[in-house]
């Protein structure tokens, strides 16, 4: 049985429990728990995530900056990225686009609304694999994924819940884990300097640049 796993990175706790019981119910049994961009990366590095489930408002280092730089490593470039976010303007849902979200949900939302959306993300049967632990092509399942487009119509709402069958919890003990990151902000620098030749200057700036 293969574990599949999510990343959740929210500075608000309670949205991180309310998350990670609604994925591990889906089959996402491991969750990671990150209260701010840095540690998202580090643990995204650390443990490449089946999927990211990222907020925008969060100190420090905003959602957006977070996922561009997500977007710039290599090994997690291709991991499916829903960002979760009470914002609903289409100038923010734009960013997230351009960016190259698979996803997004507006807060608040319902569990029905999280299975609508890793449905949009995954593909009914791909998610029913995941729900069983049965073992995917890591490469396959990415390589199907597509992202949001420009010709994605914002004006629509990306909060819109439809009637869906939600199945049950699965019945097992899910593993919860918000352990900072091993990797500090140094190796994280280090490790897309390597992967992407990029200085170590160069990711400094993008990572401080909302401070400015």
């Amino acid at each position: 049985m293969s574990d599949y796993s999510a990343l959740i990175i929210d500075d608000d706790i309670w949205m991180q429990r309310i998350l990670s019981k609604t994925l591990q119910s889906y089959g996402f049994r491991k969750t990671y728990l990150a209260p701010n961009g840095f540690e998202g990366i580090g643990l995204a590095v650390e443990h490449v995530p089946t999927m990211i489930v990222l907020d925008i408002l969060m100190p420090e280092l905003t959602g957006h900056l977070t996922l561009k730089v997500l977007k710039s490593i290599k090994i997690t470039k291709n991991i499916p990225v829903v960002m979760v976010s009470a914002l609903s303007d289409v100038e923010n849902l734009g960013m997230a686009v351009k960016a190259g979200i698979a996803g997004f949900i507006s807060k608040p939302f319902t569990r029905s609304t999280v299975y609508e959306k890793l449905i949009d993300v995954f593909g009914q049967e791909k998610l029913e694999m995941i729900y069983k632990g049965v073992p995917i092509d890591i490469d396959q399942l990415y390589a199907d994924i597509s992202v949001l487009g420009e010709e994605t119509d914002l004006s629509s709402g990306f909060d819109r819940v439809e009637p869906v069958t939600v199945p049950p919890a699965l019945v097992i003990e899910p593993e919860t884990t918000n352990k900072p990151s091993t990797q500090t902000p140094d190796l994280i620098l280090k490790h897309y300097q390597d992967e992407e030749k990029k200085s170590i200057e160069s990711i400094k700036k993008l990572l401080l640049k909302n401070k400015k």
